[in-house]
Order: C-alpha cells, then sequence, then structure tokens
C-alpha cells in the first residue's frame, strides 16, 4: 500500500469486517485489507465502489448507496 507521502505499508491479508451501525444492525465489507501498521482503521471509497456501493458527498457528510437504500453514512 502506497500513501501519498510515498510511504508505504504491508497488506498482511484480505478478511471481512462487521460494522455495527447506530440502529444495532450490522453490515459487512468483504475483501478488505488488513494493514496493521496503521494505528486506526479505514475504509477506503474505492474498496466500497468495488462492492457495487455508489457515494455522494455533500456539506462534509459521505453517503453510500445500494440502489437506493443508504448503507452507510459518515461524516
Amino acid at each position: 500500500m502506497l500513501f501519498g507521502d510515498e510511504h508505504t505499508c504491508h497488506i498482511e491479508g484480505e478478511c471481512t469486517v462487521r460494522i455495527k451501525m447506530f440502529n444495532g444492525m450490522v453490515r459487512e465489507l468483504q475483501d478488505m485489507r488488513y494493514v496493521p501498521q496503521l494505528k486506526k482503521k479505514f475504509i477506503l471509497v474505492g474498496a466500497l465502489e468495488a462492492q457495487g456501493l455508489k457515494e455522494t458527498l455533500g456539506k462534509g457528510i459521505l453517503k453510500m448507496f445500494s440502489e437506493s437504500l443508504v448503507v452507510l453514512k459518515g461524516i
């Protein structure tokens, strides 16, 4: 994995990540990459697009859609 400052990190593998939403629903993101050197967890928009989701971004809010259903919303 290459960052904008030319820093690299090793991808250790891929996994399925379960995220518990604010309403208690659990969503699964498949084929997510595991990078142990990162101190925080990131969800890349490109990875979600590869799973068929579409996005909108406005007023600092990102929404990811599956057809007309909002599956993820974040600031």
